[in-house]
């Protein structure tokens, strides 16, 4: 697991491109300025949200809501800077606790823009799922800085979007299920073509292996949470956080592959 970080310790630094000794005027490099690696290549109207500005953001959002620094994290070598903060309002599912975790990211890479979303820890299981909310996003356009101000002001926005989402996963604990929807939720993940779904094609050790880890977190959970939607959501977000070796850990996993994984798990079981 990665050592909690107070602060973003490193900025960021735009720099001209050239080319046969001529500057390009409309296009512009971004870099890391403590070891020079570079973060995107961008059209000169694209406006970045430098780091000092980002931890003043998330300074403030811990003055407005209460809520304590857990840890900042980086993925793609400082692409995506985020920041954690523990929710203190406890939320529970059918009797379930979790923890909570407001999620304030930012990108360099023109990927995302600025972005508000929640991170879930199930107690019991430790099972992790993060979402980022639609509505709490700002894109790096010229007046973005204004934008990020009234973020500030969307505490209850993220406070409603976090009740909404546990109800969604109330609504699936009330869903009950067989096991041709596992089967159907496997074979999506797993990108199973119609001959290896009817057995024609023969699967490769890889993806076999893949399938019998998935089928395992599945069983364990749906045994323990009955044979329910929410059971076989946590099947997925227990193979993702406990089983499933990712390129680079981010804290709750809130980007790369698991991410992808789980909020793909999420929309299914939601259907």
């Amino acid at each position: 697991m990665k050592p909690t970080q107070n602060t973003i310790s490193w900025e960021i630094e735009q720099k001209p491109i050239y080319s046969n000794n001529s500057q390009l005027r409309n296009y512009q490099a971004i870099f890391r300025n403590d070891n020079g690696q570079l973060l995107n290549v961008a059209k000169t109207s694209y406006t970045p949200t430098p780091n000092q500005r980002f931890v003043e953001v998330v300074e403030k959002m811990q003055e407005i809501t209460g809520f304590p620094l857990q840890t900042y994290d980086e993925f793609e070598g400082g692409k995506k800077v985020l920041a954690f903060l523990e929710c203190t309002e406890a939320i529970k599912v059918y009797g379930y606790d979790f923890k909570d975790y407001m999620i304030i990211g930012n990108s360099h890479d023109s990927s995302t823009g600025f972005f508000m979303g929640n991170s879930s820890k199930m107690i019991r299981c430790s099972n992790r799922f993060s979402k980022i909310f639609r509505q709490l996003q700002v894109h790096h356009t010229k007046n973005h800085d204004v934008k990020i101000d009234g973020l500030l002001r969307y505490f209850e926005t993220y406070m409603r979007e976090r009740k909404e989402l546990y109800i969604k996963m109330a609504r699936m604990y009330t869903a009950k299920i067989d096991s041709s929807i596992k089967k159907a939720l496997v074979e999506r993940l797993t990108r199973m073509n119609e001959e290896e779904k009817l057995g024609i094609a023969e699967l490769s050790p890889r993806k076999r292996n893949l399938i019998e880890n998935i089928n395992a977190s599945i069983e364990r959970e749906c045994f323990d949470l009955g044979d329910t939607a929410f059971g076989l959501l946590q099947g997925i977000t227990h193979h993702t956080t406990h089983v499933r070796k990712n390129k680079e850990e981010v804290f709750g996993n809130v980007l790369g592959g698991a991410a992808r994984i789980n909020e793909e798990a999420f929309r299914f079981c939601e259907q």
